[in-house]
């Protein structure tokens, strides 16, 4: 597999997925509606833009390649639309979210796929759980090595994607206590969780021969990474994120990342050499991340050197404001100041939970409808 192709773009354009959750209009458990729906959306397929999951009660909405986040944000809120009105029709809904709060994965119906299928087989009851559902952001790269230094850039700022989407604290009846239980699941896996941190191209291609002829992965989409390359798109893909329950917060978390990439492309441009945070900082800051969302202090640097998630915000929308103006984000960062102030959705699925575990599914449902999150009067 040596010389692996990479696309090349010639912008940091955009690509964005996320995964859809349908859920019963009387009971709010999760329904299997997915091929059904797809099947009836088979001569929209140019302005609908959605595929099958894992499971048949979860869609995957995408969009072209982008400009921007507004784009983004408009082509997904065009297929969101028309799957909701095939939901309706079927006497279901769509949320959005990192979790379900109480569905149970062992009901799950599977998409009859072979790598699905094998899936299965492979890794069993891990890939059994899969009954989660993420905000995945393209960023279209140069070339392989463009993409190995981006990545190992934005290593430092996942733990900002993942505190600000984190929307998944309950799963099975239970508060687990954490933001995100989501970004818990990829841990149970060698070639899931956090990226192997590489120096070039040329190592990503060395480590991929090794866990192909080591039959550890059949190919790149084994690697479920929080951040890898995609070498067929020519993307850096970031998945750290949980699927917010709302398309404004999806646009908006879109428009963060974009603004960062284009931040550190102009640093790369202009000769400065990034290396990935140290490996124990990588994954405690996630750990903080994930446990206690836009609450938790950060690790900055290798001595250990801790500081809240608030002024480290600050100043990261200080440095990178000048990109934030070029791509017209304003309005973006504003609102992912107040959904810092006010509450991300971990918090938000806590307030609104009144002792029966619809009650969370009724708030992420008028939230997805509304398109705004609904935070508690203050």
């Amino acid at each position: 597999m040596s010389g692996i192709l990479f696309t090349q773009n010639n912008s940091i354009g955009l690509g964005v997925e996320v995964e859809i959750q349908i859920v019963d209009n009387q009971t709010g458990d999760l329904k299997p509606l997915g091929l059904e729906i797809l099947e009836e959306l088979k001569d929209a397929r140019n302005s609908v833009r959605g595929k099958a999951e894992i499971f048949q009660s979860m869609l995957e909405l995408d969009t072209p390649i982008c400009e921007n986040a507004f784009q983004a944000g408009d082509s997904l809120r065009q297929s969101l639309q028309a799957i909701r009105k095939l939901a309706r029709a079927r006497e279901a809904q769509i949320i959005m979210a990192g979790t379900h709060p109480f569905a149970n994965y062992s009901d799950r119906l599977l998409s009859p796929s072979g790598r699905y299928y094998s899936l299965i087989e492979r890794n069993r009851w891990i890939a059994k759980r899969l009954q989660i559902f993420g905000l995945h952001v393209h960023l279209g790269m140069k070339s392989g090595d463009h993409a190995i230094a981006m990545n190992n850039a934005l290593c430092h700022y996942l733990p900002l994607f993942l505190a600000l989407s984190a929307s998944s604290p309950f799963w099975h009846r239970e508060d687990t206590g954490l933001a995100s239980s989501r970004i818990t699941f990829f841990e149970a896996i060698p070639t899931g969780g956090h990226p192997y941190l590489l120096s070039s191209w040329s190592a990503f291609e060395n480590l991929i021969d090794k866990l192909v002829i080591s039959k550890s992965i059949t190919s790149i989409k084994d690697l479920w990474w929080d951040i890898r390359p995609n070498p067929e798109f020519g993307t850096i893909e970031v998945r750290i994120a949980d699927c917010p329950p709302t398309m404004r917060e999806v646009q908006a978390l879109v428009a963060l990342i974009h603004t960062i990439a284009g931040f550190i492309d102009a640093e790369l441009e202009s000769g400065l050499k990034f290396s990935p945070p140290p490996e124990w900082v990588l994954r405690e800051n996630k750990w903080r991340a994930s446990r206690y969302g836009v609450e938790c202090d950060l690790i900055e640097n290798a001595e250990g050197v801790s500081r809240p998630f608030l002024p480290i915000w600050n100043e990261t929308c200080s440095a990178i404001r000048p990109v934030i103006a070029r791509f017209g984000y304003e309005s973006e960062f504003k609102f992912l100041s107040e959904v810092l102030e006010r509450g991300p959705s971990y918090r938000r699925q806590r307030d609104a939970f009144d002792g029966n575990f619809k009650s969370i599914v009724d708030h992420l449902s008028r939230e997805n409808e509304s398109d705004r999150p609904e935070w508690k009067p203050t």
